[in-house]
């Protein structure tokens, strides 16, 4: 999970023609839905590269960081059924473009069977930076970040929970996306570690931005900065 930065996207503006009160997610569809999954690719692929007509390619779930293949899946981050946010049916700020796994992310929050959960308790990746929540171990797994207040713990923890986000094989597939870094980090390890701090820094930094737009970045990142 990274930070998006929505206020740089701009809402389609269809998304005013529908009314909650007389519409349901049923009834969109169309030019709209085209339009917003425009923008969603937008928010949550690579600026400049991806496009609107290559929607693939660099599109990375709103949860996982994970690749984004065909369409994915639109998702409601509060539940827009009647029972609880039907007010947000049609609200930009609500939407993201999620995987379609079952296992784990947007359709995994809200499986039929699933169990209770607070959505104020969860991570919302164009408010919160989880980078300050969540720490990704080279191993694949997800914890909260040490030192956290308990209010950033439960955070930090439902949202692992509540998304799946240890599920499956979530751990391994980020194991795998580290390992060509960390062989490759180790096998220098001595040589860097005997660099003056500034180079190895702007060294590590410069390996961070070179991966940042690949599936797990942040799982990248976590591993390099621990060597900074």
């Amino acid at each position: 999970m990274r930070k998006l930065y929505r206020d740089t996207i701009q809402s389609p503006a269809c998304l005013e023609e529908y009314d909650y009160h007389i519409q349901s997610w049923d009834d969109f569809g169309g030019s709209c839905k085209k339009q917003l999954r425009a923008a969603l690719v937008k928010l949550q692929g690579i600026p400049g590269v991806t496009t609107e007509d290559a929607a693939e390619y660099g599109v990375r779930c709103a949860y996982c960081e994970g690749a984004i293949h065909h369409e994915g899946h639109i998702e409601h981050f509060r539940r827009k059924n009647p029972a609880h946010f039907p007010e947000l049916t049609f609200e930009w700020t609500n939407l993201f473009l999620s995987c379609g796994s079952k296992k784990h992310c947007g359709h995994y929050k809200d499986r039929p069977k699933g169990s209770g959960y607070n959505v104020d308790d969860l991570l919302k990746p164009d408010i919160h930076d989880p980078d300050a929540y969540l720490f990704f171990h080279s191993s694949g797994k997800v914890a909260p970040r040490s030192g956290l207040e308990d209010s950033d713990i439960r955070m930090a923890t439902e949202t692992i929970r509540v998304f799946g986000l240890d599920n499956g094989t979530l751990p391994s597939e980020r194991a795998r996306a580290v390992k060509l870094y960390k062989d490759k980090l180790l096998d220098e390890l001595d040589e860097i570690m005997s660099w003056e701090p500034e180079f190895r820094e702007a060294y590590i930094q410069e390996e961070i931005e070179s991966t940042q737009w690949l599936p797990y970045s942040t799982t990248i990142k976590h591993f390099l900065l621990t060597y900074c």
